[in-house]
């Protein structure tokens, strides 16, 4: 005699899993969102920072960039 097994996938599983991988999408859209603003923020402040402000952080104004993707601190 031959046993079968079937798994049986639930239409409540099937709506969890679309549902867990929306809720991720959304939480890493978030997070990418977040990390974009932190980006904007240093780079604002290290913009506004004079040449010799710059110098004392061993920058110059073509680093500005660089620093703030890096997250060099302000």
């Amino acid at each position: 005699m031959t046993v079968i097994t079937h798994t049986a996938f639930t239409a409540t599983s099937r709506v969890d899993t679309v549902f867990a991988a929306v809720i991720e999408f959304c939480a890493d859209f978030c997070a990418g969102a977040r990390q974009g603003r932190e980006i904007e923020a240093r780079y604002d402040a290290l913009s506004r920072l004079s040449r010799p402000d710059l110098a004392r952080l061993g920058l110059t104004r073509a680093d500005v960039a660089r620093a703030a993707l890096t997250g060099r601190p302000v």
